[in-house]
């Protein structure tokens, strides 16, 4: 084509055509540039295919990353609101022994010792800088803001963490409750609430002992009530957080819902 060209162009500068010469040369100026554009919208057009293709394969890893931390962080939630429970039954018995009943006492001091932690996936899109990859800035505020969020609600947890090993957990293990909470769980088949597959059962005979376990509430009156106070006071201040950030996740999703391209 280039020598098509040039050929015209020869042959209107041997005939002395200057000014159809002249002509030709602008048209064909017009022509190269106009090339140069398509090539230049083509080019732009690509890149612009690979960027949404690029954002669009982050937003979907980060709505699966963040439902498991929905569904995670409903799961220790539900923890949390058994051991606060759990506590308020021990109180109960403390303050009402004649309801006292000696399964119920085994399971609540079992939910008292609990220590659910939030553990969520954890991105890299911040370190990375593939967060430029997203454009909706209410999205990107909240990724950025959300190891903050996280941060708040495990420094809480590892508060309970310390106050549980320090006042909860000398009760639990020296007033004869450790041996028969693993009886009564595991007698009849335990799955634990975090459990990765919940169609497993633990199951294991372990004979319980004959203590009076409402005389060893009675007799460790103050260690008992200040740990499941405490238990409470602290997993309620921690779940409160715990559904501001809930709010958040919910938040993330749908923004992620409302850019993700459904097919």
């Amino acid at each position: 084509m280039i020598k098509f060209f040039r050929k015209i162009r020869l042959n209107l500068m041997e005939q002395n055509k200057t000014r159809k010469y002249f002509k030709y040369a602008i048209g064909e100026i017009i022509l190269v540039v106009i090339g140069i554009l398509i090539a230049l919208q083509i080019n732009n057009w690509n890149e612009n295919r690979k960027a949404e293709y690029e954002e669009q394969k982050i937003l979907k890893q980060l709505k699966n990353e963040y439902q498991k931390n929905l569904n995670q962080l409903d799961e220790k939630i539900y923890m949390r609101d058994k051991m606060t429970l759990a506590s308020a039954g021990i109180l109960n018995y403390i303050d009402h022994p004649e309801k006292y009943n000696r399964d119920s006492l085994i399971y609540y001091s079992f939910r008292l010792t609990q220590e659910p932690t939030f553990d969520p996936i954890q991105n890299d899109l911040v370190v990375s800088g593939k967060l430029r990859s997203i454009q909706n800035d209410s999205l990107i505020i909240l990724l950025s803001n959300w190891t903050s969020d996280v941060y708040q609600v495990q420094e809480l947890e590892t508060s309970w963490q310390e106050m549980r090993s320090k006042y909860v957990m000398p009760v639990f293990m020296t007033q004869d409750f450790a041996r028969n909470t693993a009886s009564y769980l595991l007698k009849n088949g335990y799955t634990p609430d975090h459990a990765l597959d919940r169609s497993i059962s633990l199951v294991y005979n372990i004979e319980m002992t004959d203590t009076d376990l409402l005389e060893k509430l009675q007799e460790n009156t103050i260690a008992f009530q200040s740990a499941a106070s405490t238990c409470i006071l602290y997993n309620k201040i921690i779940n409160g957080q715990s559904m501001v950030l809930r709010k958040q996740i919910l938040k993330i999703l749908a923004l992620l819902n409302s850019e993700i391209h459904h097919d």
